[in-house]
């Protein structure tokens, strides 16, 4: 996507190295940094410098790589191991990053060849347009919902967190379907949650419709049930990190509220993913595992006390929405109902509700 008229991936590749946008920085700063071991990509993974369930997917299938760079001696399998453990338990939250390591190192490790550490890096560049084509295909999808809302000038869709292409790789998954929508000449305008504490909606969601020229408005995290109420939000859409096997989903803390408005007002609520991000061996939500992360997130911007320090605060960075909540699931297969994921599980062919 863009960014001062220049086209950008959330992270690349290129002659051993990983590239990545820090995402902490912005919107003050854009800076790109280089990634070149494994302990690089964990760090920049348990930081936040890459975040998004997709995203932190692909950057993990980059680290296998460098691991097997790391321990390719013949007394290394163990440190091997360990380090694939590490990583994969760097964010525990979003199932794309266990998916996508041993996606990796399972190849590595089976393929007929001398050198695991090149089909370790020919799997992870296959995993990075996968999710790019995915996510594209996402708002493809995404575009048809929207095009059918009946609406009297333009479309007001609201959305928490950042799951645009900061949080993939490319197009985003949340995003992807306004993106199509600016692209093909749909009127939109979107109502960006803040998403207290880390304001991922208010610093990145915003900065990337302003680069895109996306009508756009930042409004308080609370402000979403007022503004649904009284008849200013057409559709929700929002990104996940792990869906369970019966359609329960965890997304950002405050996900779960939205929901409940969106169903108290009647209006429709969608979550936006690629299959990676389906985990096909959860039955339900109930034993998804939920990130605390630390109460300083609540306490300090920077170095800056926004509430009183001296007092404890708990920072759960997730929350699990019931499938009971949710209108469907854009895919990059198609659109479903939280009751025919279960059929997706043995690749049975589906037919999506759109």
């Amino acid at each position: 996507m863009k960014y001062n008229n220049k086209n950008y991936t959330s992270l690349w590749y290129k002659n051993g190295v990983v590239k990545i946008i820090d995402q902490t920085l912005l919107p003050e700063n854009f800076k790109i940094i280089d990634l070149t071991t494994t302990d690089d990509i964990i760090n920049a993974i348990k930081t936040m410098k890459v975040r998004g369930a997709p995203l932190i997917g692909v950057a993990g299938a980059f680290g296998v790589y460098f691991a097997f760079k790391e321990y390719n001696g013949e007394d290394d399998h163990q440190k091997l191991n360990n380090k694939i453990i590490e990583l994969k338990n760097s964010r525990p939250t979003a199932v794309n990053l266990q998916f996508a390591v041993d996606l990796v190192y399972d190849h590595a490790l089976n393929t007929n060849y001398e050198n695991p550490e090149e089909d370790a890096l020919d799997k992870a560049n296959e995993l990075f347009d996968s999710e790019i084509k995915a996510c594209k295909r996402i708002g493809e999808h995404g575009f048809k919902i929207l095009n059918k809302l009946e609406v009297k000038e333009y479309i007001n869709l609201l959305t928490h967190c950042n799951a645009g292409w900061l949080a993939t790789v490319d197009y985003g998954t949340a995003s992807s379907p306004v993106f199509e929508a600016a692209y093909r000449g749909l009127d939109i305008h979107v109502w960006v949650d803040e998403t207290r504490p880390r304001n991922q909606g208010g610093k990145l969601t915003a900065w990337e419709y302003f680069h895109e020229d996306i009508p756009h408005t930042i409004i308080t995290d609370n402000a979403g049930g007022h503004l649904m109420r009284n008849g200013e939000v057409d559709i929700v859409i929002t990104g996940a990190d792990r869906i369970a096997l019966n359609g329960d989903t965890a997304n950002k803390i405050g996900t779960y509220l939205k929901a409940l408005a969106a169903y108290d007002n009647k209006i429709p609520f969608y979550i936006a993913a690629p299959i990676s991000t389906i985990d096909f061996n959860m039955k339900s939500g109930k034993d998804i595992p939920i990130e605390i992360r630390s109460e300083n997130e609540i306490k300090f911007s920077g170095n800056t006390p926004l509430n009183h320090t001296l007092s404890p605060a708990l920072n759960h960075g997730f929350d699990v929405t019931p499938a009971r909540l949710i209108t469907g699931f854009i895919t990059e297969k198609g659109i479903f109902t939280p009751e025919q994921l279960k059929e997706l599980k043995n690749g049975k062919k589906q037919t999506s509700i759109t």
